[in-house]
């Protein structure tokens, strides 16, 4: 897996969520948006985050801006490191994948 299949399932999700009808989007998918964020922070690698630091819920109209920021983090953080793992990368897309199957 590689970082720009990492971009193309993010910009796949975001134009899905920028396009949803609003009324569509409710407490469901504003958890599986905030799931899936928060396991992507999860793999990203930073010594200064505070151990208890929880992800916010957001509303809707700040889902994909969300889930950009989570994603590109997790891409600058990673990029040029060769010490990340294929399989971290590997799981951002898996994780990515899953959420966009789940969207209505």
């Amino acid at each position: 897996m590689s970082h720009r299949e990492i971009q193309t399932e993010l910009n796949r999700i975001t134009h899905r969520l920028q396009t949803m009808p609003l009324a569509r989007i409710d407490d469901y998918v504003i958890s599986l948006v905030n799931a899936s964020a928060r396991r992507i922070v999860d793999l990203t690698p930073d010594p200064a985050r505070p151990t208890d630091a929880v992800l916010p819920l957001v509303g809707p109209t700040a889902l994909a801006a969300q889930l950009t920021i989570v994603v590109r983090d997790y891409l600058d953080t990673t990029s040029g490191n060769e010490t990340t793992a294929a399989s971290e990368d590997a799981a951002v897309v898996e994780t990515l994948t899953e959420l966009r199957r789940s969207l209505p």
